[in-house]
């Protein structure tokens, strides 16, 4: 039995996937925290009129960025799923061979 490949041997677009998501989370986890502060501080009472604009504004901001954020994780996810199904059909279409009546030498312009 082999040994499974290292992560070298895998290639560069897995290891680039897995620290891209590591740091995603990372940078959500502080937009979600500096969100809930923007928010506390646009419905403090002690927050001045002008202030709790700004702070309602800074959160409105970090919302969409964080869903910016978490689209473009959905984008790369949709992208590896399909990477795996076409790789699952090109498998597939090795194994069951050219199709009923495929003629071998129609393709072979040396043969003719």
């Amino acid at each position: 039995m082999s040994d499974p490949p290292s992560e070298v041997e895998i290639g560069d677009y897995p290891l680039m996937a897995k620290w891209r998501t590591s740091e995603r989370a990372q940078m959500i986890e502080a937009i979600r925290e500096m969100i809930q502060e923007a928010r506390r501080m646009a419905m403090s009472k002690r927050t001045s009129s002008k202030e709790r604009i700004r702070w309602t504004r800074l959160a409105g901001q970090l919302i969409w960025y964080k869903d910016s954020n978490l689209r473009s994780m959905t984008y790369e996810s949709m992208e590896r799923e399909l990477t795996k199904l076409k790789d699952t059909i090109f498998e597939r279409r090795a194994k069951l061979g050219p199709p009923r009546g495929y003629d071998f030498r129609a393709d072979n312009p040396s043969s003719g």
